[in-house]
């Protein structure tokens, strides 16, 4: 399993979230969800950026 960190810049500040997924098209549909959670908060505008994975038990 691994983490998948993404960027989601508010305007006013900006939130890290880590996303446990076997791969991108689950973090994907997973940040889909995210996404449509913010619109529902009223955030009109926010930008998403992949940052990175977290690979566990990597050893």
């Amino acid at each position: 399993m691994k983490q998948f960190v993404f960027l989601i810049d508010l305007g006013e500040d900006k939130r890290e979230y880590k996303i446990p997924a076997s791969g991108m098209t689950e973090a994907v549909a997973k940040l889909k969800e995210v996404k449509n959670q913010l619109k529902q908060e009223n955030y009109a505008k926010f930008k998403i950026q992949f940052k990175g994975v977290i690979y566990e038990n990597a050893s």
